[in-house]
C-alpha cells in the first residue's frame, strides 16, 4: 500500500485518505483561485476538521461574517433578482424572558435592514459560543426557527431578500411576519407566515416584536456577542504550512517552524497557542501596512499577497474592509534563497467570491500603481467594470 505525509497533521497515511482541500477556504472564493491554492496532500480528517473548526472559526466569526456580507455589495447584479443572494450581517444575540433557558434568539439583519430573529437550542459546548449560529453540526431538528420582517416592499429587494433567508437557514423552519406569499411562492421558498394559534410560534413573535419594535423606534437592541481576541490565528498557521509546503515542498514539513505552524494550527487553547512563536497577527492585531490602508484592500474581495520582507517570506490577507492579517512562511536562508525576485517585489492574488472570480499572480508593484490610478492593469480594470455603482440599485424605501 502506497503512503505519503499528510501537510497538516504530519502523519504518513494511505493514499485512499487524502481529499482535494482548498488552502484558502471556498466560502471566501477560494475554488476560483489557480492550483496553487488547492493541494491533494491533505488527508480527508484533517480537511473536514479544520474546516469545521480552523477556517470555520474565522468565516462564522462575526467578523468574518461582516466581511462576507460587506463585500457581496459590490457586485450585486441589478438584472437578476430571482437569484441573487447576500451574506447576512451577524448581531448577536437576544436576552428575552420569552424564551427559556435551553434556548438561543440570534439576531441578524438582512438586506435593507431586514430583521432577522433566530431562535435555536442553546449550545452545550462553550466552543461554538463565537460561531455565528452555533454549532454548524446541528441537524435540521435542531437548526431552530427563523424569522424574517421585510423592511422593503420593492419587489428586487423582496426577491433577494427571500433568496438571502432561504440560503442562509437551510435547515430551519422560515416564516415571513409581514408578507403574504402565494402558494407556489410559499413552496419554492420554504417559508410561511406565522400561525398565531400556534404557541410555540406565538412565543416566539414576542421575542420578534422586541426587535421590530427597537427597529420602528430607532433604538439598538441589548444584544451579547463573544469575541475571540485570537480571531483568524489558527486560520492563518494552517495557510503558513500548506503554502510553505506548495513552495518548497516535503523538506519544509520536516522543518522546525513547519512543527511550530502544525502546533498553532491544531491547538484549541488559546492561551497555550499564544505561547508558540508562530510569527504574525490575527485579525484584531496591529496593521502592518498603515500607510497603504485604501489602496492595498479591494472592496469585495479578499487580497493574498505572498513577500520577502526583512529576511522573512510573509503571507498577508488583506480583507474587503481592508483588515490585514499576516503569518509568516519562513525565515531559513535555505528556503528563501529558492525563491525568486518575484517574492522581494511581492506575488498577489486576488478572489472576488460575489463574482465566483480570481485573479493572480500579480506583481504587487502592478497591484498598488492600478489601485493608486498610476499606471492601469487589464484584468483588474474588468473586475471594476463589473462592480456595481450603488445609485443603480433600487431604493430600498
Amino acid at each position: 500500500m502506497n503512503f505519503k505525509k499528510c501537510v497538516y497533521c504530519g502523519q504518513d497515511k494511505p493514499l485512499a485518505d487524502f481529499s482535494d482541500e482548498h488552502i484558502w477556504p471556498d466560502a471566501l472564493g477560494g475554488d476560483s483561485l489557480d492550483r496553487f491554492w488547492r493541494t491533494e496532500d491533505v488527508c480527508e480528517r484533517c480537511n473536514n476538521l479544520s474546516g469545521l473548526f480552523v477556517d470555520g472559526a474565522f468565516i462564522r466569526s462575526m467578523f468574518g461574517q461582516s466581511e462576507r456580507a460587506i463585500g457581496a455589495w459590490e457586485y450585486i447584479d441589478v438584472t437578476k433578482p430571482g437569484s441573487t443572494i447576500l451574506p447576512l450581517y451577524y448581531c448577536g444575540q437576544l436576552k428575552s424572558p420569552a424564551l427559556g433557558s435551553d434556548e438561543t434568539a440570534e439576531y441578524w439583519a438582512g438586506p435593507c435592514g431586514a430583521n432577522i430573529l433566530h431562535v435555536r437550542p442553546a449550545d452545550i459546548e462553550d466552543q461554538w459560543a463565537s460561531y455565528a449560529g452555533g454549532d454548524p453540526r446541528a441537524k435540521k431538528i435542531a437548526a431552530g426557527r427563523a424569522y424574517m420582517a421585510l423592511t422593503s416592499g420593492r419587489l428586487f429587494w423582496v426577491h433577494v431578500s427571500l433568496n438571502s433567508f432561504k440560503a442562509h437557514f437551510k435547515r430551519a423552519q422560515r416564516f415571513v411576519t409581514n408578507l403574504q406569499l402565494d402558494p407556489p411562492a410559499a413552496e419554492y421558498f420554504k417559508t410561511n407566515m406565522v400561525d398565531p394559534n400556534d404557541p410555540l410560534r406565538a412565543r416566539d413573535m414576542e421575542v420578534m416584536e422586541q426587535v421590530i419594535s427597537a427597529a420602528k423606534e430607532k433604538r439598538f437592541l441589548k444584544l451579547s456577542l463573544v469575541i475571540k481576541l485570537d480571531t483568524g490565528t489558527r486560520m492563518l498557521a494552517k495557510l503558513g504550512l500548506a503554502v510553505g509546503y506548495k513552495l518548497f515542498g516535503i523538506e519544509f514539513l520536516d522543518s522546525e517552524y513547519a512543527a511550530t505552524l502544525r502546533l498553532g494550527l491544531w491547538e484549541r487553547d488559546p492561551n497555550k497557542r499564544k505561547n508558540y512563536p508562530v510569527y504574525g497577527t490575527g485579525y484584531l492585531g496591529q496593521q502592518p501596512f498603515p500607510d497603504l490602508k485604501g489602496i492595498l484592500n479591494w472592496l469585495g474581495g479578499w487580497l493574498l499577497l505572498l513577500k520577502v520582507s526583512a529576511g522573512k517570506l510573509m503571507l498577508f490577507v488583506v480583507t474587503p474592509t481592508g483588515r490585514t492579517m499576516s503569518v509568516m512562511i519562513t525565515d531559513s536562508a535555505v528556503f528563501l534563497e529558492r525563491l525568486d525576485e518575484s517574492f522581494t517585489e511581492g506575488k498577489v492574488w486576488l478572489t472576488i467570491p460575489g463574482l465566483s472570480r480570481g485573479e493572480g499572480p500579480l506583481g504587487l508593484p502592478d497591484y498598488l500603481a492600478h489601485r493608486a490610478d498610476v499606471r492601469e492593469v487589464s484584468v483588474l480594470k474588468a473586475i471594476e467594470a463589473m462592480r456595481v455603482d450603488r445609485s443603480s440599485l433600487p431604493p430600498c424605501i
